[in-house]
Order: structure tokens, then C-alpha cells, then sequence
């Protein structure tokens, strides 16, 4: 029975420790201001410098074919220009979600840690 609760013990902390960890990196990126939600080859171009982002789109989607949308060049044109400023404000949607998400996971993952270790070291390592 102990067999069993250890393996069950473990999966969980582990399940526990992806999401932690995942979000542990992200958010110290986030604190110390290294994620950054814009496109690096809006970056790079002699648009960022102008602050012409739809500029930018509008050559970055004839520079990639649209991303094989259909229809006429104007329609084709709207909806990538649509579909990737869509794009950028879901990266500031999931980099909230995910501050807010550690802070959340990071403390439970914490509690588990030290009860678990706790009940691991009572059961396998008796002195």
C-alpha cells in the first residue's frame, strides 16, 4: 500500500510541477521585462522606427502570401492584416493569464512540495 500511495504521490507532483515550473519562467521573464509580445520582424523593420504597424502588416502579409487566405488581394489583405493584430493582443491576453496563473500554481506546488517530502522522508528514511 505504501508502493501505491508513493506512485500516486508522484504522479501528482509531477503533474504539479510542469505547470509550476512553466510559469515560474515565465513570470521572472515578465518581472525582469524579457518577454516581449512583439513581432521580432516588425522589430527589425524600418516600420517600428515610424510606429507604422499596419504599414508593417499590410507588406509582411504580401511578403508571405497572405498565409494562403482566400479570396480577392483586397479582401485577402483585410483579414491577414485582421487575423495578426488578433494575434498580438492574444500574446498580452495569455501573458496576463499567466501572471495571474502562478500566481496561483507556484504556492499550491510549494505546499505539496513540503508535504511531500515531509511524508517521503517519515515512510523511506528513518533514522
Amino acid at each position: 500500500m505504501k508502493i501505491f500511495k508513493l506512485i500516486i504521490l508522484s504522479i501528482l507532483f509531477l503533474i504539479l510541477l510542469l505547470p509550476a515550473s512553466c510559469s515560474t519562467w515565465w513570470s521572472v521573464n515578465e518581472v525582469l521585462g524579457k518577454n516581449t509580445y512583439v513581432n521580432p520582424a516588425y522589430k527589425d523593420s524600418p516600420f517600428y522606427t515610424t510606429d507604422d504597424e499596419i504599414g508593417f502588416m499590410t507588406q509582411y502579409c504580401k511578403d508571405n502570401n497572405y498565409f494562403n487566405r482566400k479570396g480577392t488581394e483586397e479582401e485577402k489583405l483585410r483579414e491577414c492584416i485582421d487575423g495578426e493584430l488578433r494575434y498580438a493582443g492574444l500574446a498580452w491576453m495569455f501573458g496576463g493569464f499567466m501572471l495571474y496563473f502562478s500566481l496561483i500554481i507556484i504556492p499550491l506546488f510549494l505546499i505539496y512540495f513540503y508535504f511531500y517530502f515531509k511524508w517521503v522522508r517519515k515512510n523511506y528514511f528513518r533514522t
